[in-house]
């Protein structure tokens, strides 16, 4: 095919626009406006930002994109598997409508692929009629599509070197990308990962936002999936001091090996396209990293006669005291302590110590589906417990044995975060109750999906806080009141001893 070529005027072509309250103009003081990436501030990007991430508003993404592009989406995940890995490549939308509350932005040229691990799929085949499971995915606003090879003669080729340059600075509410992702731990009550990571930073432990919007596909409704910022440059500018911003900063997995921060952890530049994959993939500063802070670390939690003075050179142990505490009460078999997974970690520029934050909290206060390794959703772990309940084996972490297990150095720390938290409202199921009447009110009518999809069962998506305990049964959530019932028992009787 011929490549399609910008030729660029004195006017910013569509490609590079977004519009509000209607295609082509911004709704203003009752007059349209033409507004773009060029004229919208940083302030006012920064309040849609607020707004999109605000569970009181009501959010609606309208993908356009074809079914030429959603089979090139198929065919790349089929290319990836086939060697272990998963494909980067973002294909074409040629338009993205988000909604929020009576505000319409639209972006030309949005970029979407695939995300996950294990949720990871094949979805589109023309001969079952299109689209047949649901995935997660990521939309990219700053997507140039000028990589030939992936784009072969698609690509697209710039004339403009100012506008190419504009194009990848392109951002919807100061985020480069967007994260998309339907409800497949089957969370009725929906609001559990958003309120883990408000909890989170109730608590002082940095993490990304999380909210809701219903998803549709040319304007047929797909249902209520969560929207999360992406933990990356823009998020440590926006979380971070000046001082402590331009760190290094590492994506956390479980990859063949686990993220347990032993000898045996692996770190660099993950490459899709060459199936490399580290428990540590550095998202900033890929030019000039040598990993120093992080071996630097390793070094010490690695090394002999670990003294409290040599953590608190390397960590911000106030930070991970935290972290740790409010994880506990969270619940979350496959986190950082429980299957040494899902989190990030940041080194401050400052200081070089490490921060952790965490990341995909989908399966948190009694989310049991699919995945229940203890048996009891997590209720019956000791705040204490040498065990990685998700990895079925010892505590391996060295993070973990010296600062808040037996004889840790911050265990006094770590008890009072714990009982600070047990004494909080966050730990009531009134608070999340009243979150998640907010989120239904908004979003109870578009939830039931009419569409048959081949891995939703239709009639587990409903609003509800119901749910069962239920000793390893792993088809069902038990409800968030039950939950923080049994965690707060658990807790008591461990403190008690």
């Amino acid at each position: 095919m011929k490549k399609k070529i910008y030729l660029i005027t004195g006017i910013l072509i569509a490609a590079l626009t977004f519009t509000a309250c209607g295609a082509g103009s911004k709704k203003t003081a009752g007059k349209d406006e033409k507004t773009s990436i060029d004229t919208m501030s940083e302030d006012e990007q920064e309040k849609i930002y607020e707004k999109l991430f605000d569970i009181n508003s009501k959010v609606s993404i309208d993908i356009d994109v074809s079914d030429e592009e959603l089979q090139k989406i198929q065919d790349d995940y089929e290319k990836y598997s086939y060697t272990h890995s998963k494909s980067p490549i973002y294909r074409r939308a040629d338009k993205v409508t988000i909604t929020i509350d009576d505000d319409k932005y639209e972006l030309d040229d949005v970029g979407i692929r695939m995300k996950g691990n294990m949720s990871r799929t094949d979805f589109y085949d023309e001969k079952k009629g299109g689209i047949y499971n649901l995935i997660h995915f990521k939309l990219s606003f700053d997507e140039a599509f000028d990589n030939e090879e992936y784009y072969g003669d698609d690509a697209e080729e710039w004339k403009d070197s100012e506008k190419l340059k504009e194009r990848k600075a392109r951002t919807f509410a100061t985020l480069d990308k967007l994260e998309v992702k339907w409800n497949k731990n089957y969370d009725n009550a929906y609001v559990r990962q958003s309120y883990s990571y408000e909890m989170f930073r109730n608590f002082g432990v940095i993490a990304p936002k999380s909210s809701f919007a219903q998803v549709m596909r040319n304007g047929e409704n797909y249902g209520v999936f969560m929207i999360g910022e992406p933990v990356d440059k823009k998020f440590i500018e926006r979380n971070f001091d000046e001082e402590d911003q331009g760190g290094d900063l590492y994506k956390a997995s479980w990859t063949f090996k686990p993220a347990n921060y032993t000898k045996q952890m692996t770190y660099g530049i993950n490459n899709p396209d060459e199936n490399k994959y580290y428990n540590l993939d550095l998202k900033t500063n890929k030019k000039t990293s040598q990993n120093e802070k992080l071996e630097n670390m390793l070094n010490v939690l690695n090394g002999e006669n670990v003294t409290k003075e040599d953590l608190e050179k390397v960590i911000d142990t106030d930070n991970f005291v935290k972290f740790a505490a409010v994880s506990y009460f969270l619940g979350n078999p496959d986190d950082l302590r429980n299957n040494y997974n899902n989190h990030y970690i940041y080194f401050l520029k400052s200081s070089g110590k490490a921060v952790f934050i965490p990341y995909d909290y989908d399966r948190t206060l009694g989310i049991t589906h699919s995945y229940n390794p203890e048996y009891s959703g997590m209720t019956e772990v000791s705040p204490f417990s040498e065990y990685a309940e998700g990895n079925g084996s010892s505590q391996a972490n060295p993070l973990y044995k010296y600062t808040i297990l037996s004889n840790g150095y911050f265990i006094d720390e770590y008890k009072k975060s714990l009982a600070e938290i047990a004494s909080s409202g966050w730990m009531q199921p009134q608070r999340i109750e009243s979150e998640y009447e907010t989120v239904r009110k908004n979003y109870e009518d578009v939830a039931v999906i009419d569409k048959k999809f081949e891995n939703l069962e239709n009639d587990r998506l409903e609003f509800s806080l119901d749910g069962e305990f239920n000793y390893g049964d792993d088809e069902y959530n038990m409800s968030v009141s039950e939950y923080m019932s049994r965690i707060l028992d658990t807790y008591n009787s461990a403190i008690d001893k």
